[in-house]
């Protein structure tokens, strides 16, 4: 059987998946309030019927998404020489002219040879500390050198706020050595376990008894021993970390009865916090900090607590469709030449973030990607997504480039991005901060927004009918879609400048 055929006998337009969304879409239905249909449905130009659309259509059309050249897929590691190369950079551009103590230069000198994304780390914690000591005496940077970074008071105001991690420490604990007579408090990071350390580690009484309600209550065990008991561990975690009265105690042993008003109202100040670092999305600590209000109340309401704390404690709102400005073709390319500068692993990470522009894969659907996923031959990949969703998506040519790249050198039976995800995750993350930050972008935001940028160019395409819209973005209701797409400013006032007034 050719090739050719072998596409024809896979179509995803014959699928159930695909059959759901076959009908048209309503003119009364209830997002209808809140959601434009411009965003999903274009006028009645280009290709709108679904029979015709063919897989070697979809993919002609993803291959010519984007207007800029990928990098060359035969790279072995970064062209400008790899990690050695992107330290001096940000030595040379994020440091010399910003920051002139001289115990923090020799420090950062000394620390080129780590991990790129770990000294990118130690750097903006460096600037983040000069940036306190300038506010805090209001002097200009210039004039923080060594005799002001040894006020031991300001050091410790800029620790309790600034929650380092395992790498940041050492910067702090360089300073106390070169500066200070004896060593420096430092607290133990509540943000750096995984979810899975949280979910592992906790077994209080209380909190069980309250997800045990929720069971009850005919909430999925799912839900109930996943996210609600993330939320539930950080809590109590960040409780023992913070606070004197609860630090000898397991966080399994916390008397939640002491737990004041004041105590959830600094745990909501400190998810804030976390959102303005770039640790979590507002989305994120939003459900958090509800989990946690709604985990107190309850038990006040099953008799645990004397007391109902979360009365007067307004929640963490936050906007479901937020306008984001996105990365024209010009900068997308700086982003993916930057991998193939720096990289040491660039054909794999052009591959990675690859898959979450070119059809728009979540970060951890990109980190669950096995060998066996990929069909080279007929350009598939199949993709398991939220609540073990699955779909067979179209390979984009660059992207086909650079995973059979990958397969010369790994197994079948492998993972294609490493076998721990939560590691694979992180260093995305942390990768996609560096990257995104020596090409000059300003978008918040983490690896999330390249799924933001798919489905918006996906949206402009004449010849890509909401159904398919859907399809590829892997939604099943039309809003959550809409949430996705975004124009520009030029896009709006071309958009307004048509209204006949």
């Amino acid at each position: 059987m050719d090739n050719e055929q072998n596409i024809r006998n896979m179509d995803i337009f014959s699928s159930d998946h695909w059959k759901q969304h076959e009908k048209t879409i309503s003119a009364n239905a209830s997002y209808e309030n809140s959601t434009s249909r411009e965003c999903l449905q274009r006028g009645l130009a280009g290709n709108h019927d679904i029979k015709d659309l063919s897989w070697k259509k979809v993919l002609s059309f993803l291959d010519t998404m984007y207007a800029f050249s990928w990098p060359d897929h035969d790279a072995e590691i970064g062209s400008s020489g790899g990690s050695p190369a992107l330290n001096e950079w940000i030595f040379t551009n994020h440091i010399q002219d910003q920051i002139f103590a001289p115990v923090l230069i020799d420090y950062l000198e000394k620390k080129k040879s780590i991990k790129s994304t770990s000294y990118f780390s130690i750097t903006e914690y460096a600037l983040e500390l000069i940036h306190f000591f300038k506010i805090y005496l209001g002097i200009d940077s210039r004039s923080i050198c060594d005799k002001e970074l040894a006020n031991r008071n300001i050091l410790q105001k800029f620790i309790e706020q600034s929650y380092p991690n395992f790498i940041q420490r050492g910067l702090i604990q360089e300073i106390a050595k070169k500066l200070l007579s004896d060593e420096i408090k430092l607290q133990k990071s509540t943000h750096n376990h995984s979810s899975k350390e949280w979910t592992q580690d906790i077994n209080h009484p209380a909190v069980n008894a309250h997800m045990n309600d929720l069971i009850r209550s005919g909430v999925k065990e799912k839900s109930v021993y996943g996210k609600y008991k993330i939320s539930y561990a950080m809590f109590l975690f960040w409780l023992r970390t913070n606070y004197v009265q609860f630090q000898s105690t397991s966080p399994d042993d916390i008397p939640l009865s002491r737990v004041t008003e004041e105590h959830l109202l600094e745990f909501k100040q400190y998810l804030m916090r976390l959102v303005t670092k770039g640790v979590y999305s507002k989305h994120t600590v939003s459900d958090r900090f509800y989990d946690t209000r709604f985990l107190l109340s309850n038990l006040y309401k099953l008799g645990w607590l004397p007391k109902d704390i979360t009365l007067d404690v307004a929640g963490i709102p936050y906007d479901k469709y937020l306008h984001r400005d996105l990365p024209n073709d010009e900068e997308l390319q700086s982003f993916f030449q930057t991998i193939q500068l720096y990289s040491d692993q660039p054909v794999m990470e052009l591959a990675a973030f690859g898959l979450m522009l070119c059809l728009g894969l979540r970060i951890h659907e990109v980190a669950g990607i096995r060998y066996e996923d990929v069909n080279l031959e007929n350009k598939s990949i199949s993709v398991f997504g939220k609540n073990e969703k699955s779909a067979i998506l179209p390979l984009p040519d660059p992207l086909h480039k650079y995973l059979e790249k990958l397969f010369v050198k790994h197994s079948q039976d492998s993972y294609g991005f490493g076998n721990n995800s939560q590691t694979v995750i992180r260093e995305l993350r942390e990768r996609y901060k560096l990257y995104s930050f020596v090409s000059g972008w300003n978008y918040p935001g983490g690896p999330h927004l390249l799924r933001h940028v798919f489905i918006s160019r996906l949206s402009e395409r004449e010849d890509c009918p909401p159904q398919l819209l859907m399809y590829l973005a892997r939604h099943d209701r039309p809003e959550n879609t809409a949430r996705y797409v975004h124009r520009s400013t030029r896009q709006l006032n071309d958009a307004v400048n048509k209204i006949n007034f």
